[in-house]
């Protein structure tokens, strides 16, 4: 959120807009393709507004740059990708996707600062080694993403009408993923204590919690802490977000549902895909991912590279209309 001074006051918002966003290291971007993209990138005083509106004394401007991130994403062709070769943990193949487990510190797309070494280079790398890639797929077939420190299961589609297919179901969140993290604790916000074991003989197996949300459909019980409310961007640091119960002038829905296995480990399912989503939330209970540094105590302005949180559980439907799970929480 930038606050708009003497010195931008009467400047049009996308020629603002340009200006901060090269700035922050995007300069790929220009004004013609940020016009035809324009939707939902930008907003003044919590509301979108035309390109060309001009800029007011006091007002505040809020840009999406995950948003920006997305479209440069859009803008790299599986041919530009560089295929490199690591070794690869991977979980299942078939004719049309693959299941890899991500591990901490990889950046899973190239972008600005990262050419280059991510898990989309070594997805390339590993099929065209067997002669098994296809330039049609977009971006390498990456059709989701996880945080830098975060580990877990991928999914790749290694087909355009795959992707296409799995592209749909993440944007109808269709996809079920289910996270375990590893936490410790500051001050617990009131009310929340009762979710939580308090004696060893309360402490719950993943395994069969995992099959109990399974049989259930998904359907979650009082046992799960369902956290509703908005993210946005932090005012006091600009690479973390903030969970808030209530909308302000800006804000995007989140969901989250939360179930403590015991003192250390919690469940967490995501309804809603944004930025930081679990971290955020988390912060705002006054609980921590081990490692965490970005939004832990030590309030660090930049990225970890490893933190507790692991992708254990996903699940999508096929080209056949199939379901194919897959859990790995070991």
């Amino acid at each position: 959120m930038v606050k708009i001074d003497e010195k931008n006051k009467g400047k049009r918002l996308d020629l603002f807009v340009l200006e901060r966003i090269h700035d922050n290291g995007y300069k790929f971007l220009s004004r013609n393709f940020l016009t035809k993209n324009w939707g939902g990138i930008a907003k003044v005083n919590g509301i979108s507004r035309k390109q060309s509106y001009k800029l007011k004394m006091e007002d505040e401007v809020d840009i999406d740059m995950r948003q920006v991130e997305d479209l440069r994403e859009k803008m790299t062709s599986s041919t530009e990708i560089k295929p490199q070769h690591r070794d690869l943990e991977v979980l299942f193949e078939s004719e049309d996707f693959l299941i890899v487990e991500k591990p901490k510190g990889v950046v899973v797309h190239p972008g600005i600062g990262n050419e280059d070494s991510t898990l989309v280079n070594y997805v390339k790398g590993y099929l065209s080694q067997k002669d098994d890639f296809k330039e049609e797929v977009q971006r390498a077939g990456v059709v989701h993403r996880l945080d830098k420190g975060v580990s877990g299961l991928m999914v790749f589609a290694k087909n355009l009408e795959m992707q296409k297919h799995l592209q749909e179901q993440f944007e109808n969140h269709e996809v079920k993923k289910i996270y375990l993290a590893s936490v410790e604790y500051r001050e617990l916000k009131r009310g929340i204590k009762k979710y939580f074991p308090s004696e060893e003989s309360e402490y719950l197996d993943i395994d069969n919690e995992i099959e109990k949300l399974e049989e259930s459909n998904f359907v979650f019980d009082k046992s799960w802490l369902k956290a509703e409310g908005y993210i946005s961007r932090s005012p006091r640091n600009r690479v973390k977000m903030q969970f808030r119960k209530y909308f302000g002038r800006r804000g995007k829905k989140a969901i989250s549902y939360i179930k403590p296995l015991n003192k250390d480990h919690l469940l967490i399912v995501i309804k809603t895909g944004r930025m930081h989503q679990i971290r955020a939330t988390l912060e705002y209970f006054g609980i921590g991912i081990v490692g965490d540094t970005l939004y832990g105590p030590a309030r660090a302005r930049s990225m970890p590279d490893s933190i507790e949180l692991r992708s254990v559980f996903l699940s999508f439907r096929e080209l056949d209309g199939s379901d194919f799970t897959i859990i790995k929480t070991k």
